[in-house]
């Protein structure tokens, strides 16, 4: 069943176009990867799905419902979360505060809030780290932190921008670790950009590729790394045109 329905986005910015016709799918039981060369419309499309721009034109279907015209807090009510390269916590708030934060979306009880905060924080192991303050945490912490706060609002879909940004390979694997056992034990489904190819090739069902703002390929993952026109748009038509005169394009 599809759960997320991008239909011909284009966001412009001025004489800008950030997106340009862009449209997929993410079903309810699916993780993709949406990747990307900098400055390809990754996070401005993210930010278009998740209500924080208002597009210029297409639309967005979230669950059966038109989520094109509603705001980030509207949508993030109807179940769509998402992460952010750089996690704005308030550093004035221990770890569980910020994490309630999240849980306020379901629950107006600040008493509900923490115990839906401390659940996802032991599930997500860093439950020895609710009195702390984010300050306090290492870079791997305050990425489960950030998933905490989205996941505390018991999402069906989570936008995760580069979550594995900073993070060291022993990091990475916990991460993709964490993130299966989220799309699989809570049945979230999973729409990540990320530049660590590493985590797109062992979660993703599907890959999306942008490159300027438009969608380039779309298949399995195995299939998409091997594109031409991928290729070329992460390494260069000069890398392309090397390896075809090597035998191996």
């Amino acid at each position: 069943m599809t759960l997320l329905q991008v239909n011909n986005v284009t966001k412009r910015f001025g004489g800008l176009v950030a997106n340009h016709e862009v449209s997929f799918q993410v079903g309810q039981d699916e993780v993709v990867g949406l990747i990307g060369p900098n400055g390809a419309g990754k996070t401005t499309l993210f930010n278009c799905i998740a209500g924080f721009h208002q597009l210029t034109s297409g639309s967005v279907i979230f669950d059966g419902e038109d989520i094109t015209a509603l705001s980030d807090f509207q949508v993030a009510r109807l179940g769509l979360a998402r992460t952010f390269q750089i996690f704005q916590a308030s550093g004035d708030l221990k770890v569980v505060e910020n994490v309630m934060v999240g849980s306020f979306m379901r629950t107006s009880s600040r008493g509900a809030a923490r115990q839906v905060a401390l659940e996802v924080m032991e599930f997500l192991g860093i439950a020895d780290t609710a009195g702390e303050m984010m300050t306090e945490l290492p870079v791997a912490a305050q990425k489960r932190v950030a998933l905490a706060t989205a996941l505390a609002s018991d999402p069906k879909l989570l936008l995760l921008d580069e979550v594995g940004a900073g993070l060291n390979h022993s990091e990475i694997d916990g991460l993709i670790e964490l993130l299966q056992r989220i799309h699989g034990e809570r049945g979230v489904a999973l729409l990540l950009t990320e530049h660590v190819l590493e985590m797109v090739m062992k979660l993703s069902h599907r890959v999306i590729v942008l490159e300027s703002g438009r969608k380039i390929a779309e298949g399995e993952p195995a299939a998409v790394v091997k594109d031409p026109e991928v290729v070329r748009a992460y390494l260069g038509d000069h890398y392309v045109k090397r390896q075809k005169e090597n035998g191996d394009a």
